[in-house]
């Protein structure tokens, strides 16, 4: 398999790890479109491309602690338990850990699209912005959680709020991640 297409299958399994992650459908409590799917995805992207951006091999360790987290949390919504909330020390570092690896590998992904990429589609900046974006996202959903019962009403606004920003971030960053990888050639 040569470089392009380690480029192109890596960064077509990242961007199908954020729809995993973006997406979430229920029946009942239990998600059809569990979020564990996403971070295996990530982990199988990070095979693809770590000979390119070496950096990407360090996030191993972080993406196997949110796959074990999301598979934990997905297996105990089939017996109607919520995980999530039980421990607060441990939702604050899954909330740090989650933060960090989405940005660290937005940034060796808008790494590889400076090198990749046609000067004209700019998709670095965009993956950068996009990056920042999720950032703010994630660290304000994490605080306004931990203050929605001093917030009342304004905390379910804002959460509404934030939700549709988090969407239309994630289907942008789908976005620019396909197009980056259909500016590679596979057949080179």
């Amino acid at each position: 398999m040569n470089v392009y297409q380690r480029l192109y299958k890596g960064i077509g399994r990242a961007a199908w790890g954020y729809f995993f992650i973006y997406f979430d459908f229920n029946i009942n409590t239990v998600s059809i479109i569990p979020s564990f799917i996403g971070y295996i995805l990530f982990l199988s992207a990070i095979d693809f491309l770590c000979e390119e951006e070496r950096e990407l091999d360090l996030l191993r360790v972080l993406v196997g602690i949110l796959t074990v987290w999301h598979i934990v949390s997905w297996l105990a919504s089939l017996v109607s338990i919520d995980i999530e909330g039980m421990l607060q020390a441990a939702d604050i570092v899954i909330g740090v850990v989650n933060i960090y690896f989405h940005f660290q590998l937005l940034t060796n992904l808008a790494s590889i699209a400076a090198k990749y990429q046609p000067e004209e589609y700019y998709l670095d900046e965009k993956l950068l912005s996009y990056r920042t974006m999720q950032t703010v996202l994630l660290t304000s959903v994490i605080i306004i959680g931990y203050l929605s019962k001093w917030l009342g009403d304004l905390a379910a606004v804002t959460s509404v709020i934030m939700i549709i920003a988090y969407l239309i971030a994630g289907v942008l960053l789908m976005k620019a991640l396909f197009d980056l990888r259909r500016c590679l050639p596979t057949d080179a």
